[in-house]
């Protein structure tokens, strides 16, 4: 007889612990719970990749099959697609939310850059402000990305809507302010645009805004036809095509391109004579009417000197001549007519009325 102290089986001999398998030693197939879970983290299975591979190593720690770092590497993906989908649906969650602070803007609302650099052409977070505390920016409009009445059409890329917003941002800032010389030195137009994921959205505006390089400004920008009055309209109109081609004219002399300057200078010519024309036409109020018969006579003398510049025939004369109707334009008249009419007469000085 045997004890059963022995750890024998009485009936068998063997020991009576014993387990068919472990007699035939770990198993050598391969988990096909490993398998699978290795599969969904390839593509991208993030319920069925990880309860696989937690299934994978209980099994195989149970039974012994092959496959355990096909688990481990089933898991790891997983984690991977789970910190991909994390990001993306947290870029997503931001390019939305930027997108609908950017739409949300009123125009003559003033607002913070979230940076100021001049390729920043994507907005960040924005902050808006009360106009009469110190701001960056004030909302002026939007810009269509398209010529004319075109269609949308598919994302015409970054290049294509800052070239668009050059120009449309131009003339709507352009009719923002009325009198660029309220503008305060720094100030220029800038612009946001929409990136591809917003496109999609249907979101196709270009956010146009004034925005300083210099000191932050306290006031608002905003001097349109709804801001100043008639006579101050008229005036304003009436010179703006002249005042712009003139300091064109001035920005070439310094040392421009010779053609560049011909051409300006002959654009000027015109715009003198079309400006005298209108300022003939105004009906002014009495206040301003000697100022303005004034400077009327000092236009009427620069128009031939002007005229007398586009048609030089060397780039010597030309410069010479231009500088010779710059020195006709009756500056000192203009002031005049400006303080007459109640607008500004210093770089950066708002309308006196508000």
């Amino acid at each position: 007889m045997y004890s059963s102290g022995t750890g024998l089986d009485p009936a068998g001999g063997r020991p009576a612990e014993w387990d068919p398998d472990l007699e035939r030693g770990p198993r050598s197939d391969l988990s096909g719970f490993a398998v699978a879970s290795l599969v969904f983290g390839l593509i991208g299975g993030l319920l069925l990749g990880p309860l696989l591979g937690v299934a994978a190593l209980v099994k195989i720690k149970q039974t012994g099959q092959r496959g355990k770092g096909l688990a481990i590497a089933g898991l790891v993906l997983s984690g991977v697609w789970v910190l991909v989908l994390a990001v993306v649906v947290g870029v997503n969650k931001y390019v939305v939310n930027r997108a609908e602070d950017v739409v949300a803007l009123q125009i003559g609302q003033c607002f913070d850059l979230p940076s100021t650099g001049p390729e920043d052409v994507f907005p960040g977070p924005i902050t808006t402000l009360p106009c009469t505390q110190p701001h960056r920016a004030e909302m002026v409009g939007w810009a269509s990305p398209v010529e004319g009445r075109g269609t949308a059409g598919d994302y015409p890329g970054v290049a294509a809507l800052v070239q668009r917003a050059e120009t449309g941002c131009a003339t709507i800032s352009r009719n923002y302010v009325l009198d660029p010389v309220s503008l305060p030195a720094g100030v220029r137009p800038r612009w946001y645009i929409p990136r591809a994921a917003e496109w999609a959205r249907g979101s196709y505006g270009i956010t146009c805004f004034l925005a300083t390089d210099g000191a932050p400004v306290s006031r608002p920008l905003r001097e349109d036809a709804s801001i100043v009055n008639r006579d101050q309209l008229t005036f304003l109109l009436a010179i703006r095509d002249c005042a712009e081609s003139t300091a064109k004219v001035e920005a070439l002399l310094a040392g421009g391109p010779a053609a560049e300057l011909r051409s300006a200078t002959k654009q000027t010519a015109e715009a003198w004579s079309t400006m005298w024309l209108k300022l003939r036409a105004g009906a002014w109020p009495a206040e301003a009417q000697p100022a303005i018969i004034q400077w009327i006579a000092d236009v009427d003398a620069a128009q031939p000197l002007w005229q007398e510049a586009a048609a030089a025939t060397s780039d010597r004369d030309l410069r010479d001549k231009v500088r010779r109707a710059q020195q006709r334009s009756g500056a000192d008249h203009l002031l005049a007519v400006r303080r007459a009419l109640g607008l500004s007469t210093t770089r950066g000085e708002p309308l006196p009325h508000r």
